[in-house]
C-alpha cells in the first residue's frame, strides 16, 4: 500500500520517511492536492498542524478512495472524534514510535482503526446516544450465551476490563470473546461491531 504524506514541516517529514521502512512515502503539495495522484486505498498520512481547518476538513471528501491518519502534536480526544466521524481511519501523536508507526499502518490495512481506548470508547458511546432504543438482536450471529453477554456490556462502551470486572471472567477472556464476535459478525473493530449491530435492528 502506497503512502503519502502532507506536512510543511521538513522534520515530520524526513522522521516519517525514516520509520517507513519500504513503503517509502511521497511527498505532497499541502496547497494542491489531488485525488488522482492516489492509488487505489493508499494510505495518506496528515500532519494536522500544518494544515488549516479548512485543509483538513476538505480531505474527508477522500474517505473513500484513501485511508486517512491524522497525526496531531498535540492529540486530544475531540479532535480524534471529530477527525474519526468524518472518515479518517488513524489518530495518532505525530512523534509516534517506529514500532507503533509500522502497528499502525498494517491495522489500516487491514480495514481497522487506529485510535487511542478513550477515543473509541467515547464514539462507541456517542454512536449508542444516537439511537433510540439501544436492545440489539443478537440472535443474528450465531453468537455464544456468553458472546452475548459479552456484546450487552460492550455496547455500552465498556472497555475490556471493565467487560471483565462486569462479567466476572479476566480480561484475556474477554479479548477472546471480542475477537470472536468480531469474526462472527464479519467487522474489523468495536466502532463498525456497534454500527453493524444497531443496523440489523
Amino acid at each position: 500500500m502506497n503512502l503519502y504524506i502532507l506536512t510543511s514541516r521538513e522534520n515530520v517529514e524526513q522522521r516519517w520517511i525514516s520509520i517507513s521502512g519500504e513503503n517509502r512515502p511521497v511527498l505532497l503539495d499541502i496547497n494542491n492536492i489531488e485525488v488522482q495522484v492516489f492509488t487505489p486505498q493508499c494510505c495518506l498520512l496528515v500532519h494536522l498542524d500544518s494544515l488549516t481547518k479548512d485543509q483538513i476538513s476538505s480531505l474527508s471528501v477522500y474517505w473513500n478512495k484513501v485511508n486517512l491518519i491524522g497525526f496531531s502534536d498535540n492529540p486530544n480526544d475531540a479532535q480524534g472524534i471529530e477527525l474519526l466521524l468524518k472518515g479518517f481511519k488513524g489518530y495518532i501523536n505525530t512523534f509516534v514510535t517506529a514500532s507503533i508507526f509500522s502497528q499502525l499502518i498494517s491495522s489500516v490495512r487491514k480495514g481497522d482503526i487506529w485510535a487511542g481506548t478513550s477515543i473509541v470508547q467515547k464514539m462507541l458511546k456517542r454512536l449508542l446516544q444516537q439511537s433510540d432504543d439501544n436492545h440489539i438482536d443478537l440472535s443474528l450471529f450465531g453468537l455464544s450465551d456468553r458472546e452475548m453477554e459479552t456484546v450487552e456490556v460492550l455496547i455500552t462502551g465498556a472497555s475490556n476490563k471493565e467487560i471483565g470486572r462486569e462479567l466476572g471472567i479476566t480480561e484475556r477472556t474477554v479479548k477472546a470473546h471480542v475477537s470472536s464476535i468480531l469474526r462472527k459478525t464479519e467487522t474489523s473493530d468495536r466502532v463498525s461491531l456497534i454500527i453493524k449491530l444497531k443496523d440489523s435492528k
